[in-house]
C-alpha cells in the first residue's frame, strides 16, 4: 500500500467457482440493463485515473453473475483486455500468506503464539531491541501488531526472501514500538510470514503457495512467478508511478522485481474471476484446504484499526469492517476487504458476508481510485443500507491534557502541547534543516487528527498504554512516537 509524504521525513528516507479462465465461465444475465450504470461508472472511472485498463467481476449466492474487462492491453495498442487478463493483485495477496500460515498451524507445526525469532532462526535484530523483537508472536505478524516498520530498506532484485528477513531487514529497519499493542499496518510482517512458510516446508515460498494455496482453490492462473506470466501472455499494462514520474509501461520488465516483498503482494499477478474463488472460500469454506474454525480467523476481528472511533477492524491478512463509507456518508453493512497496491496496479475485493456478495475490481494503474465502481456493482446486485452519518467518535477538548508531551521516533523529537483547547506540535529537527509544516493539530475525531507538512496532510493517532490512561504513543503508519516514561 502507498506509504505516505512522511515517511521520507520522519523515518530517514523511507508500498471459487471452477478450474480455469476459460470462456466457458462467462456469466448470462437474463437483465440486459442490470449492469448499465456499472458499465458506465467504470469508463468513467478510467477517465478519471492513469489506469489504461480495468476488469470487473461479481459473485453472488454461488457463481459469477458479471465478468467483464474494459481498455486496452497497452496503452494506444488497440488491443482489448478480456476477463481472463492478468493483473497484479498487490496486498490482497496478505490474505493468501494468511492462508498458507493457517495451515501450517492447523497442521501442528506451527502455532499462532509461536515467536518469530524461535520459529526463523538466525535473525539478526538489534541488541538494544532484544526483548522486544523476542517478543513479536506469529499472531502479531498475521494482525499487523508487531511494532515493525513499513519499510524495505536495501532491499532489491536480488534479496532473497529469507536471507533479506533474517539479515537485511532487522539491520537497517528498525522496529517502532513493542509489539502487541496496537495495529499498524507493515508489510514486511506478511513478508516474515512468507519466511516463515518457506523455512519450514522447505520450500521456496512461490512453490509452497503455488502447491499448496493457489492449486487447491482452483485458481490455476494466479502466479507468482513473473516467468508464468510471461509465458502466460495475456496480462495488461498501464501507468506507473515512479520517483521521478508516472509512465505508461511497454514491457512488464520496466515493473520492479522485489523477491522479499512477494508475500506482502509485491508479484502476485490473477484474474477478477480467479481472486472471487478466494471469495467464495472464505464465505463458503472448503475443509480440504482449511477448517472451518481457522478459516473463520482470517474474517475474525483480531484488532481494531483505532480509526476515527469507527467499528473497523484487521483480521489475519484482511480487513473486517461493520460498514463502508463513500460520499461522506456511512453504510451500516457489514463487509471483508483488502485493497492491494503495487507501482502500477490497483486492486480491490469487497466481500458482503451476509449477503452472499463479492466483488473484484483490478486496474493497470498505480493507486487508482475506482470507489465509484465499488459502489455501483454493489448497487447493481443488491439493496445497499440507506446511508447515515458517519458514526465516528468527537474529539474531547478537555482530554487533550493527556496528550501532552514529549515523545521519541528514534529519530525525532516530538513535543505536544495544549493551549485553549488547541493542540500543537513542534519538532526541533524539522525546525533546524527548515522543514515547513503547520504547528497546529486539526481534530478529525476520537483520538485523530491531521496537520501540514511539506504542502500536504498527514494523520496521527494518540495512544494510551493503558485504557482510560494519558497517551503514551503519537502513532501513524510510518512513524511511532513514545512518550518519555514509557
Amino acid at each position: 500500500m502507498k506509504n505516505l509524504l512522511i515517511i521520507g521525513l520522519l523515518i530517514g528516507g523511507l508500498s471459487a467457482c471452477g478450474n480455469s479462465d476459460s470462456k466457458s465461465e462467462t456469466p448470462t444475465v437474463s437483465d440486459p440493463n442490470q449492469f448499465l450504470t456499472l458499465r458506465e461508472t467504470i469508463e468513467d472511472d478510467l477517465e478519471q485515473n492513469n489506469a489504461v485498463a480495468a476488469s470487473v467481476a461479481i459473485y453472488k449466492e454461488g457463481e459469477i453473475i458479471f465478468a467483464e474487462a474494459f481498455g486496452e492491453k497497452i496503452k494506444d495498442s488497440g488491443v482489448a483486455i478480456t476477463p481472463d487478463t492478468l493483473f497484479q493483485l498487490g496486498s490482497t495477496t496478505k490474505m493468501f500468506t494468511g492462508l498458507a500460515t493457517l495451515q501450517l498451524i492447523q497442521q501442528g507445526v506451527l502455532s499462532k503464539d509461536d515467536k518469530l525469532v524461535n520459529t526463523l532462526p538466525n535473525i539478526q535484530y538489534p541488541s538494544v531491541q532484544a526483548q522486544t523483537w523476542q517478543d513479536i508472536s506469529i499472531h502479531h505478524l498475521l494482525s499487523n501488531q508487531s511494532g515493525l516498520s513499513d519499510s524495505y530498506i536495501d532491499s532489491d532484485s536480488n534479496s532473497s526472501l529469507v536471507d533479506y528477513m533474517t539479515t537485511g531487514y532487522p539491520q537497517y529497519n528498525r522496529q517502532m514500538n513493542p509489539p502487541g499493542i496496537f495495529y499498524n499496518y507493515s508489510n514486511p510482517n506478511f513478508s516474515y510470514l512468507g519466511a516463515i512458510v518457506e523455512h519450514l516446508t522447505q520450500t521456496p515460498y512461490v512453490e509452497h503457495m503455488q502447491q499448496s494455496v493457489f492449486e487447491p482453490l482452483g485458481m490455476s492462473r494466479t502466479w507468482l512467478d513473473r516467468s508464468m506470466v510471461i509465458a502466460d501472455g495475456d496480462y495488461a499494462l498501464g501507468y506507473q508511478e515512479g520517483d521521478e514520474g508516472g509512465i505508461f509501461m511497454t514491457d512488464i520488465n520496466q515493473i520492479p522485481l522485489l523477491p522479499a516483498t512477494s508475500p506482502a503482494g509485491a508479484e502476485t499477478w490473477s484474474t477478477p474471476k480467479q481472486q472471487l474463488k478466494m471469495a467464495e472460500f472464505l464465505l463458503e469454506g472448503n475443509t480440504d484446504i482449511l477448517s472451518d474454525d481457522w478459516r473463520k480467523e482470517i474474517t475474525s476481528a483480531q484488532i481494531s484499526q483505532e480509526f476515527l472511533g469507527l467499528p473497523k477492524y484487521y483480521g489475519y491478512g484482511m480487513f473486517v469492517e461493520e460498514g463502508f463509507e463513500h460520499n461522506e456518508e456511512w453504510y451500516q453493512e457489514k463487509i471483508w476487504q483488502h485493497g492491494g497496491n503495487t507501482t502500477a496496479y490497483t486492486n480491490l475485493l469487497w466481500i458482503l458476508p451476509e449477503k452472499k456478495i463479492a466483488i473484484s475490481i483490478m486496474s493497470s494503474g498505480g493507486f487508482d481510485d475506482f470507489s465509484s465502481s465499488m459502489i455501483a456493482a454493489l448497487e447493481s446486485v443488491t439493496e445497499l443500507v440507506s446511508p447515515q452519518e458517519t458514526p465516528v467518535i468527537p474529539t474531547e477538548p478537555n482530554e487533550y491534557y493527556k496528550h501532552e508531551g514529549t515523545y521519541s521516533t528514534g529519530e525525532l523529537i516530538v513535543s505536544v502541547s495544549e493551549e485553549d483547547n488547541e493542540l500543537y506540535i513542534t519538532i526541533p529537527e524539522f525546525d533546524a534543516e527548515n522543514v515547513p509544516y503547520e504547528p497546529k493539530l486539526v481534530p478529525l475525531a476520537d483520538k485523530s487528527f491531521y496537520f501540514v507538512i511539506n504542502d500536504g496532510v498527514d494523520m496521527v493517532t494518540f495512544l494510551p498504554h493503558h485504557d482510560g490512561g494519558e497517551s503514551a504513543y503519537i502513532v501513524n503508519r510510518n512513524f511511532v512516537g513514545i512518550k518519555d516514561g514509557y
